[in-house]
């Protein structure tokens, strides 16, 4: 009797582990979206301060968000801007005082926001401030974190990381010497550079803006050629911009980037 069910318990999971491999990437990652969206719904339900929270990758990709009607950034400007915001805390702790950031907290008039950096994410939460300072910040700076560690810990596991766009460009273009995403008002999202991230970022977006007024209409994207490399800027979203140096100049070599680039945006 107990080989009968062993043999039948093996064979479900056989049949489980071969279901799971036979979905497609896009199936994985429309039933993780809805495990993510679900736990955050729970979460919001569950602290009547928190207003709503979203959740993006460290080069500001929006990966799930639950948000009240009253919040009027779009996802995709708000994941890009909570991941400047976590970049630029994260760099000003560690150079200061050499530490590792674990919150920022920014308090307004009627909310507070409370942003936290994992491994392979960054969460932005909004809370009601009078609320939220009534049960106390300290449980609410311990309790998202907590939260933050937890789905960190799914989406590592995930495709969303293999997909994340800063390291789909490092492995479509190895030999890139520099990889910026920044926002298009000029703020470092992710940024790998022997420049400094201010600089790099700000004259990044003065050209982004600039080609646009020259077009009257916006940049889609633009090469800045040497004889011995060049710099692509190129548009990634409604809110992002991209900047990637390389030590070449041929149009040829520089068009089959620009084609990558453009397959991983579109991914």
């Amino acid at each position: 009797m107990f080989k009968f069910d062993s043999y039948y318990y093996d064979v479900n999971i056989k049949n489980l582990k071969n279901l799971k491999i036979s979905m497609s990437k896009e199936d994985n990652i429309e039933l993780l979206n809805q495990e993510l969206s679900e736990l955050l719904n729970k979460e919001i339900k569950d602290h009547r301060s928190i207003l709503g929270i979203s959740i993006s990758t460290h080069g500001g990709t929006h990966i799930v968000s639950d948000l009240k009607d009253d919040i009027l950034m779009t996802k995709t400007e708000i994941s890009a801007a909570s991941s400047s915001l976590v970049f630029l805390s994260s760099k000003m702790l560690h150079d200061s005082l050499n530490q590792k950031s674990s919150y920022t907290l920014i308090t307004g008039k009627k909310r507070i926001i409370l942003s936290i950096l994992t491994d392979f994410m960054a969460l932005i939460a909004y809370l009601d401030r009078e609320l939220a300072e009534l049960e106390g910040l300290d449980f609410y700076i311990r309790t998202l974190r907590k939260f933050a560690i937890k789905m960190s810990a799914i989406i590592e596991t995930s495709d969303l990381i293999k997909e994340e766009i800063f390291v789909a460009l490092k492995r479509a273009i190895p030999n890139a010497l520099v990889i910026a995403i920044i926002t298009k008002d000029g703020l470092p999202i992710k940024v790998q550079s022997t420049m400094p991230e201010p600089i790099i970022s700000a004259m990044t977006s003065a050209i982004y803006n600039l080609a646009g007024i020259l077009l009257d209409g916006g940049l889609e994207f633009s090469i800045i050629g040497g004889d011995h490399g060049s710099i692509i800027i190129h548009e990634l979203d409604e809110s992002r911009i991209l900047a990637i140096a390389v030590a070449e100049g041929d149009e040829k070599i520089l068009r089959n980037h620009i084609a990558k680039i453009k397959t991983i945006i579109k991914q």
